[in-house]
């Protein structure tokens, strides 16, 4: 009796219709000039000289059982994206509604666990393996290595080239993005080849607390911006204010971690030789 109770409130909130979220231009202005600008769970804004990458966009108003609580960027704060970086097909990193939203010019690069979801779109994408790189205007986008499960609804790491993360090479030093992932020796590989000035790093069940704190050292980065949350609540809990284990991070490391809140950038010009016991400060 109490199963079919759960199930019964569960039900109501998924059979209940959802309006779209909402654009907000005063929450999401268009994306200053060469900064990293946080839209809420995974998804980012690297702005590059006016060459605008976006990770892991998702604006749905409902996934599975969480709802988003804070609206989305406009048409005008999403004008300047040229690449969309996808890092694998689990709901949370990959909605293709979503990703029709953005500019038609905008090319995915993405693994081939998501190249299904978007063929019959129309959107050009193109499949990328650990290794492999792309060149744009301002430096090159390599996918690298992660440890995750990358097919839509796996529980359990199949193959190496179902779930990547990336490093997007700059003039301003580089940057990357995890996109989900276990701390895994890869890491150390990543951050000796690349040495980011920058860290992206999704902090979930699978990359918190002592683990976090090793992924961000073998990053070498000299600013981590934690993200993997800030957008969706839970039907039947409340949001994530704060990415998981973030508690250990700043205890740790709080001289590298920059935590944004949605709307939030940090310059990418300003981590170049940045020491690593300056903090910089996120600008709105």
């Amino acid at each position: 009796m109490a199963f079919l109770c759960v199930a019964f409130c569960l039900l109501i909130p998924l059979s209940a219709p959802l309006s779209a979220p909402k654009e907000d231009g005063d929450l999401f202005p268009p994306p200053p000039g060469n900064h990293v600008t946080f839209w809420g769970h995974a998804c980012c804004y690297i702005d590059v000289d006016g060459f605008g990458i976006v990770t892991d966009p998702v604006f749905t108003g409902r996934y599975l059982f969480r709802r988003r609580k804070i609206p989305i960027p406009p048409a005008q704060s999403r004008a300047g994206t040229r690449l969309i970086l996808v890092s694998h097909a689990h709901m949370d990193h990959l909605d293709p509604e979503s990703i029709a939203i953005f500019p038609d010019s905008a090319i995915v690069l993405c693994p081939w666990t998501v190249a299904g979801y978007l063929e019959e779109s129309g959107r050009e994408f193109t499949i990328m393996r650990p290794g492999d790189t792309y060149e744009y205007r301002y430096g090159k986008v390599v996918a690298v290595a992660a440890e995750h499960p990358g097919k839509r609804f796996a529980l359990r790491k199949g193959s190496a080239v179902d779930a990547i993360g990336f490093v997007i090479t700059t003039p301003y030093g580089n940057v990357y993005y995890s996109g989900d992932t276990e701390y895994f020796e890869g890491m150390i590989e990543i951050g000796a080849a690349w040495q980011p000035e920058i860290a992206i790093l999704n902090f979930t069940p699978h990359l918190s607390g002592e683990n976090a704190v090793r992924a961000v050292w073998a990053t070498r980065a000299k600013t981590v911006i934690p993200v993997h949350f800030g957008a969706y609540d839970y039907i039947l809990f409340g949001p994530l204010k704060s990415p998981r284990g973030y508690n250990d991070i700043k205890d740790m490391i709080s001289e590298q971690a920059v935590l944004l809140q949605p709307g939030e950038s940090i310059s990418l010009e300003r981590q170049v030789g940045r020491a690593a016991d300056q903090n910089p400060n996120p600008r709105r």
